[in-house]
């Protein structure tokens, strides 16, 4: 839900315990759902290149907060939009998948 809020561009706090770890899977995942949402192609390019490096680097939630400062609306709108769909995804789970280490 947190970067739902930062892609609306409302202050976030963040939470201190959340390992890098998971922040870029989710990040990736994000990035990658963000591309099919992207309206133009010079969008769907920088997110590529962004989930590019998110892939070879580390991402976290508080450079999310930076970047999308330079990013366009289309982009910010793509990212939101997918942030939200996997969200989505996350909370149709069914019960007897939920301890499923696939599906984190």
């Amino acid at each position: 839900m947190a970067l739902i809020d930062i892609y609306r561009g409302l202050p976030v706090t963040l939470p201190n315990e959340l390992e890098t770890e998971v922040q870029t899977r989710v990040l990736r995942d994000v990035l990658s759902s963000a591309i099919s949402f992207a309206r133009q192609e010079e969008s769907m390019k920088m997110l590529s290149e962004e989930l590019f490096r998110c892939s070879r680097e580390s991402c976290t939630l508080a450079e999310q907060i930076q970047v999308i400062e330079k990013q366009s609306p289309d982009i910010i709108n793509a990212k939101m939009v997918a942030a939200a769909y996997l969200l989505k995804l996350l909370n149709e789970k069914p019960p007897g998948k939920a301890n499923d280490p696939r599906l984190q």
